[in-house]
């Protein structure tokens, strides 16, 4: 069993932005994307400040505590454009499509690059003020998945790339603007809706009073799809549903900043077929759904949900590198460091 690295940030932000900042030190290059513009990048600093400032505060505790140059962290941290498709899939159930407990259930399995397994740690997030968070990342930016204690979990998976004509906001800052003010999916909803977003992405949300959903966000367009049948499912590939806002298009021959490429290799085909047969297993397992389903279909090899063989050093070097299941109703966060038809799933609560 592959042990999880777990790590626990306490204080203000900026104390937290610290913390993280030493660990750092020494360890982390940070990645050059010098030929992004200095009006684009501080467009994005100005629009993660407006949507959430203690993302501002958190940044410069980052940059202090790793000694880094701040214009170069600045570049990355908030206006990096590249973009990576893997073979993540995610769904949430509704409490009255589960057998046993309280709440939705979530399943959820993100792929990534296998070399990026360095960074995975599970992080407690202890705040001097407000709600206390768990969350499970690949990335040193931030979390892709989170459990706040009010009941909200959210989770993120990647769209295809767009062109990008505007500064607008990261990921990493949305999912902590969502866990950290939010603690029902309307709430977080909202949120999702009021920003400019930088990178297309899927953000899976569920909350202890049973509220589902999923938000995509593009530069675009933000839009929101509810439950069908009693759950929701997500991938790679952007299905439509309810559209929150639209962004202004851009002038006539106006180039964007930059379209980045997508890497990793999956395609529209393989995730619509992730979908679609997460759906159908869903639907074999209708109004009774137990954990040991959600495992079930997590461990799934024929879509496949489950892919890749990082436990061999000559395995893929793309593959799933973690794998979740969330009951916030109970508060129980369980993580899986690797395939999840190898590794078992382990619980982490706020009691812990």
């Amino acid at each position: 069993m592959r042990s999880i690295r777990e790590v626990r940030f306490r204080g203000t932000h900026f104390e937290r932005g610290v913390q993280r900042g030493r660990r750092l030190k020494g360890t982390l290059t940070v990645p050059d994307v010098s030929a992004l513009p200095g009006w684009f990048v501080d467009g994005c600093r100005a629009a993660a400040e407006e949507l959430h400032p203690p993302a501002v505060e958190e940044f410069e505790g980052l940059v202090q505590g790793g000694g880094f140059d701040r214009g170069a962290m600045a570049a990355y941290y908030f206006a990096r454009l590249e973009s990576r498709l893997g073979g993540c899939t995610m769904f949430a159930v509704e409490p009255s499509f589960r057998d046993g407990g309280d709440g939705p259930i979530v399943g959820r399995n993100y792929d990534w690059a296998v070399a990026d397994l360095r960074w995975c740690e599970l992080h407690r997030y202890l705040p001097a003020e407000g709600l206390r968070r768990i969350g499970y990342t690949h990335h040193w930016a931030g979390c892709a998945d989170v459990l706040n204690e009010g009941g909200l979990y959210v989770a993120i998976a990647s769209l295809p790339a767009q062109p990008v004509h505007a500064p607008g906001v990261q990921w990493n800052t949305l999912v902590d603007a969502v866990s950290e003010r939010c603690t029902r999916v309307a709430e977080a909803v909202d949120v999702l809706a009021s920003a400019s977003h930088l990178r297309p992405m899927s953000y899976l949300l569920a909350d202890a009073a049973g509220g589902v959903a999923v938000v995509e966000a593009t530069p675009a367009r933000v839009s929101v799809r509810r439950p069908e049948k009693g759950s929701v499912v997500a991938a790679n590939v952007a299905q439509g549903g309810n559209v929150l806002c639209c962004r202004e298009r851009p002038a006539a021959g106006r180039a964007p900043i930059g379209t980045p490429p997508d890497r990793g290799g999956e395609s529209g085909q393989r995730a619509t077929c992730r979908i679609q047969r997460t759906v159908a297993l869903l639907g074999r397992q209708a109004l009774q759904l137990a954990e040991e389903g959600v495992r079930s279909i997590l461990t799934d090899h024929e879509a496949p949900v489950c892919t890749g063989d990082h436990d061999d050093p000559d395995g893929a070097p793309w593959a799933t590198i973690w794998s979740g299941i969330c009951l916030p109703a109970e508060a129980a966060f369980r993580i899986a460091p690797g395939l999840p038809c190898r590794h078992q799933h382990q619980t982490f609560t706020f009691d812990a």
